[in-house]
Formats: structure tokens, C-alpha cells, sequence
């Protein structure tokens, strides 16, 4: 009985890094909305979380960047899913055990990080174009919009995490299917 759940885990890994996939393509069709269509992919992962635990999200989060960085054509995308939006939700409870204050004092340092690393990544490759240049008021404005682009998905992510295990996860059935 062990070995059916574990190809059963094993299955679901494949079929979440497929639409996590899909979802990162889109982000290349969509331009525009690039990074919102690349936020859906939380979604899946929150799931697999909540019923499976880190590991499964974290084979899911290493798939999907290796993949969407290989397959993908837009990088732009795929590249903030694997500085962040993947690897966020499944770290994030980490972030949260601390007080408040010190929890999003640890977050918004984790954030800015990557953010700066990210933005010399895509600036060093040209695969953005370096519109304002490190020091400019402009990167401080856009630093401090993404800051609180980060709080906002923070509390999302929080908030769907809450809906699923409170709501979704009775009302759809979803504990039948995921069972162990």
C-alpha cells in the first residue's frame, strides 16, 4: 500500500509541474501580464503543501525551473519563479514562525536580495533593458513598489493558504483525492 501512495505522490508531482509549466508558457503569450500569470502557479504549490508537506514542493519547484528556464522563450518570467515565486511559499513558513516584526524584517531582507540580484542578472544578461541604473531615484521608486508588491503577495499567499485548508479543502472533496 506504501509504494501505490508513493507513485500516487509521485504522479501528482507530474501533473502539477505539467500545468506549473503551462502556466510559465502563458507568461511568454501574455507579456504584459507576465508575472501575474507566473503568481498562479502558488496555487499548486500551496496544495502540495498543505497536503504533502515541503519535499513533493520542492521536486515541483526544481522541475518547473529547470524546465521553464530550458523551454520557455520570455526568461523574464521564469526567472522571478525561480528567484522567488516558487521557492517563496514553500520557505515562507519559515518567515512566519518568528514575532511579527522580526518575521517581516527577515522577509523583506530575503526579498530585496533576490530582488537586486535578480535585477543584476537581467541588466548583466540584457534580458530587460536597464532603464534605471542602480543609484537613480527611479530603481529606489521601483525598489520600494516591488517591496510592497512582496508584502501584498505575502498576504495572499497567507490568505489562500487559509482558504484552502479552511474551505476549499472539505467543500471540494479535495481531502479524498489527496489522502495518504
Amino acid at each position: 500500500m506504501r509504494d501505490k501512495n508513493r507513485l500516487k505522490l509521485i504522479a501528482l508531482c507530474g501533473i502539477f509541474s505539467a500545468a506549473e509549466l503551462v502556466i510559465m508558457y502563458l507568461s511568454s503569450v501574455f507579456q504584459v501580464l507576465d508575472l501575474v500569470i507566473a503568481m498562479m502557479t502558488v496555487l499548486f504549490t500551496i496544495v502540495l503543501l498543505c497536503e504533502y508537506g515541503k519535499k513533493p514542493a520542492f521536486a515541483v519547484y526544481l522541475a518547473v525551473s529547470i524546465l521553464s528556464m530550458l523551454i520557455v522563450p520570455h526568461k523574464f518570467a521564469p526567472l522571478c519563479y525561480v528567484f522567488f515565486i516558487g521557492l517563496y511559499p514553500i520557505i515562507k513558513p519559515f518567515f512566519d514562525r518568528p514575532k511579527k516584526i522580526v518575521g517581516y524584517i527577515l522577509k523583506l531582507v530575503y526579498f530585496n536580495a533576490l530582488y537586486i540580484a535578480l535585477y543584476a542578472i537581467t541588466a548583466h544578461f540584457a534580458l530587460l533593458d536597464d532603464i534605471f541604473g542602480v543609484g537613480t531615484l527611479m530603481f529606489y521608486v521601483t525598489l520600494a513598489l516591488a517591496n510592497f508588491a512582496f508584502l501584498l503577495c505575502d498576504y495572499v499567499i497567507g490568505l489562500l493558504t487559509v482558504l484552502y485548508v479552511a474551505k476549499l479543502r472539505k467543500k471540494y472533496g479535495f481531502e479524498r483525492i489527496f489522502r495518504k
